[in-house]
């Protein structure tokens, strides 16, 4: 069976501010696969991740995500394809006056409406998978970053996505935090055929654990292969990113 791609970037450039941009990025990810984009600040990771999950419009090039383009979809169709993906922004983006259950649940409540016993289920399986299930009567003010965080990542799981794409990966987790990371890209998101999608500005042990690393400086494509590769690669940025 030939991989299915559900996500493309072609020839795309795009630029935020004055010094964040994309240039002339093309990648492809197929279902199921996991990615991590890596590079300092600035190299344009996280504008490529915005763009990837259609929140920012490229200037030039195209992006498909589940066989949508979002520079040319109708906002209905738009709508319908952000019910299909989860996004975890740098910062959680949790909403202060609500607890960590309702934070969970907004997005069942607002766009399926679903049973309150089926809501119930979902959140909590959620906040199970992502370890912070004991968390769900606090508010956000009250948790860690790096539960805050997780409290996220189960928000953006809820919907079941078929793509998954996280901000930043790292910010404010603690060594507990990582291994409850490492045991959700390796266990449930692995299981399911989850499509991971995330940044990281930093090495980490988790680099090992992800099918591809895409390498971006100056907003341009360095390299993008397995980590076992990275040693091939001669551009000297890569050891100090690959290297685990």
């Amino acid at each position: 069976m030939r991989p299915e791609t559900v996500l493309e970037l072609a020839h795309v450039s795009a630029s935020k501010g004055d010094r964040v941009r994309v240039e002339d990025l093309s990648l492809t990810v197929q279902r199921g696969e996991a990615v991590a984009l890596v590079g300092s600040n600035a190299s344009g990771k996280s504008l490529a991740l915005k763009l990837g999950a259609g929140l920012e419009i490229p200037a030039l090039g195209t992006v498909r995500v589940l066989g949508v383009d979002p520079a040319q979809a109708s906002a209905d169709e738009v709508l319908r394809l952000r019910q299909r993906l989860g996004f975890v922004f740098d910062k959680h983006a949790l909403i202060s006056n609500m607890t960590v259950f309702n934070n969970v649940a907004l997005p069942l409540r607002y766009h399926l409406t679903p049973p309150e016993e089926e809501v119930q289920d979902r959140v909590m399986a959620r906040l199970a998978e992502c370890g912070v299930e004991d968390f769900r009567d606090q508010f956000p003010v009250d948790l860690t970053l790096g539960d805050a965080r997780l409290a996220a990542i189960a928000r953006a799981r809820v919907m079941d996505p078929d793509i998954l794409f996280i901000d930043e990966l790292l910010i404010g987790l603690d060594a507990d935090d990582l291994g409850r990371v490492r045991g959700l890209v390796e266990g449930p998101w692995r299981e399911q055929g989850l499509t991971v999608v995330i940044t990281l500005n930093a090495p980490t042990t988790l680099f090992r654990f992800f099918d591809r690393l895409v390498l971006l400086r100056d907003g341009r494509l360095v390299a993008a292969l397995p980590p076992a590769e990275a040693a091939r690669v001669k551009d000297p940025m890569v050891p100090d990113f690959f290297a685990s």
